[in-house]
């Protein structure tokens, strides 16, 4: 039987096809039959530079967060008196440390870390133990050599939960009466610099479901485009895909719809259509930041409300807080309040998790748990009343506003004797009605748990 002979790329025919550049015969710095030097196909990086695209990979909220967690454990090895470098541990070692850290490991407050920082420091060892020039190959959740430290951190983390230290904070929606008064609210007002990028800033939050600060410093002028549908019903949209948190790119991410978002033009006269054809308009022409800094000095007629100079990202992870104060809202919301209330609007709405999920960026229903799950205020105050109600022996069944949406019964008998009921009408005038069961059916979405 022949063997196939391996192929010397020096022996490749040139098929004449304008592929002439993949015979290697030819030198990259070759004259050419003009003379003239052609000029290199491929780049030469250093392995600095290579390395330089290896940390590019990840974002960096999350290189800020790896060096703190490794100088806090830097800190704690100092303080225990731990000469070993953690780059230099064995397995055994870092089994040990961990183990120790998980537990002993304090604020500068003196007080226990939360269950999310305990998990990120986890990650955050991971990351750095696996990154050039360590290359340990390390998961340290999964891994049975680390069955100890994992042991203590779940335990460090019931421990948290038994005493009501667990400190998981998830961020609340706006409340719907809050949202109604933000929405007629000056602090959103189309008629100032200031307010009208409060109006984009939290529609364009809102309605594409960005996390807190997540990319907002590196949006364009160019990153939104406007469109209508096939029923010429105008939208604005994303004009490209970004890096985000959960699609950050690379071979394992799975493909994202985030972009397909779409904005639409509404009667509401300070809508977020609106807000952001004015805003657009506005913007000052030599900056190419979306978000640039409202202009101190004037006039409602210049064309250029804004400076030339993007607001940063420390300003713009406290837009919800300043709206929320401008708006005097009820409590000052996070910008992550915003992307909450998208999510429990939808899911209060009946939409999909498939459908939220394309918006959002989840990657699993299970992560939309805690946004479609916890009770909104009214609904708290709903199930309050349900129960004083029914304490209430002077309270009448029809009484009030006790039948409604969440609280209606599905079916309630009446027993009737005699000549036909006046609220029946003229529909029983020739009949009596006597020993009759009248079947009342209230509410026909209680039985669909509406």
């Amino acid at each position: 039987m022949a063997t196939s002979q391996p192929v010397d790329e020096e022996e490749l025919p040139n098929f004449s096809l304008g592929l002439e550049f993949l015979n290697p015969k030819k030198g990259a710095n070759e004259k050419d039959a003009s003379g003239q030097v052609t000029p290199n196909r491929f780049a030469t990086l250093s392995e600095s530079e290579m390395q330089a695209i290896l940390e590019e990979k990840h974002a960096a909220r999350t290189k800020q967060l790896t060096n703190w967690s490794i100088n806090t454990f830097k800190a704690w090895c100092k303080e225990k008196k731990i000469q070993t470098p953690i780059e230099q541990m064995t397995i055994g070692q870092l089994d040990v440390n961990f183990r120790r850290f998980y537990a002993e490991a304090r604020n500068k407050a003196g007080e226990p870390y939360s269950k999310s920082t305990l998990l990120g420091f986890r990650h955050s060892f991971e990351r750095y133990l696996n990154r050039p020039p360590f290359n340990q190959g390390l998961n340290l959740s999964s891994d049975p050599r680390f069955k100890r430290s994992n042991e203590m951190l779940n335990a460090q983390i019931v421990h948290l939960k038994r005493q009501g230290k667990e400190n998981v904070k998830h961020k609340p929606a706006i409340e719907d009466e809050d949202l109604k008064k933000l929405k007629t609210s000056q602090a959103i007002a189309l008629t100032s610099p200031l307010t009208l990028l409060q109006n984009v800033w939290f529609h364009v939050v809102l309605f594409f479901c960005r996390r807190g600060r997540e990319g907002q410093r590196e949006l364009k002028r160019s990153s939104f485009k406007f469109e209508a549908d096939a029923s010429g019903r105008k939208f604005v949209t994303m004009a490209h895909d970004e890096a985000t948190k959960n699609h950050p790119g690379g071979l394992s991410d799975v493909s994202s719809h985030e972009k397909l978002a779409r904005m639409y033009e509404t009667p509401d006269e300070n809508d977020g259509y609106k807000a952001m054809k004015i805003y657009l308009e506005k913007l000052n022409p030599k900056c190419d930041a979306f978000f640039q800094y409202p202009k101190k000095h004037w006039k409602y007629d210049d064309e250029v409300w804004y400076d030339a100079r993007p607001i940063g990202v420390n300003k713009l992870d406290g837009m919800m807080k300043d709206i929320s104060r401008a708006a005097e809202l009820s409590k000052a919301y996070t910008n992550h309040s915003v992307r909450a209330t998208a999510i429990t609007l939808w899911s209060n709405a009946g939409v999909q998790n498939r459908h939220i999920m394309a918006i959002s960026g989840h990657r699993s229903e299970q992560s939309l748990a805690h946004y479609n799950t916890r009770p909104s205020t009214s609904q708290l105050q709903q199930c309050s009343d349900v129960l004083s109600r029914s304490l209430n022996a002077e309270n009448s069944f029809f009484s009030g506003n006790q039948i409604n949406d969440r609280t209606q019964i599905q079916e309630h008998s009446v027993m009737t004797t005699g000549t036909s009921s006046s609220f029946l009408g003229s529909l029983f005038n020739n009949c009596t009605v006597q020993q009759a069961h009248v079947h009342v059916t209230l509410g026909s979405d209680f039985s669909r748990g509406r």
